[in-house]
């Protein structure tokens, strides 16, 4: 708690390239996430045309501030969020849009390219190779988001060969700040 009659507000953003999963470990934290809501950025980036220009980013991530504010001004602490920035810096424009934030916990999920692959083309969300393309001019693995000089906690997690509750595993025993001590066996349920 922040203080006495005001609940904490609590950001966890999942980070990393189109393939790594971050829709799947948003969904599948938000079990065991005390006071917890998701927003996935990439259901709120739905556009038809989609352009990956700045213009379409700043909509997306003040898009994604203005839902993060509601579900803190409605009692939830602990909003884990993603698929709506790509590098440190779109990080920091977010969180210009959100300065009552108080604690800010970034997963940064990597995979091997050759995983990556196989889950963009065999993955129920189908994209054509022009697509896949087009997302990896603009989708590299940023390797400035693990300075941990803007005000987070980082933790990078290397999911080639695990499983999404695996994955969930390895955040819920790093971040006992909002997990508590909790057993190293996760199930994962199915969220809507």
């Amino acid at each position: 708690m922040t203080s006495s009659d005001q609940p904490a507000r609590r950001l966890i953003l999942v980070s990393g390239q189109e393939g790594a999963g971050k829709t799947t470990i948003i969904r599948a934290l938000l079990p065991h996430t005390p006071s917890g809501a998701r927003i996935d950025g990439e259901d709120l980036g739905q556009v038809n045309p989609c352009r990956f220009d700045d213009a379409f980013w700043q909509l997306l991530r003040a898009n994604v501030a203005v839902l993060v504010r509601n579900y803190w001004t409605a009692g939830f602490e602990n909003v884990i969020t993603g698929s709506f920035f790509r590098t440190r810096d779109d990080f920091l424009r977010f969180r210009e849009l959100v300065p009552e934030v108080d604690e800010v916990f970034m997963v940064q999920l990597l995979v091997r390219p050759d995983e990556r692959r196989h889950r963009r083309l065999t993955r129920a969300k189908r994209t054509t190779q022009e697509w896949r393309d087009t997302v990896d001019q603009f989708d590299a693995v940023d390797t400035t988001i693990a300075a941990d000089q803007d005000g987070y906690r980082y933790l990078a997690v290397d999911g080639t060969g695990m499983t999404p509750e695996q994955t969930v595993a390895v955040i819920v025993r790093e971040f006992p700040e909002i997990y508590g001590a909790r057993p190293s066996t996760i199930r994962l349920q199915q969220t809507p």
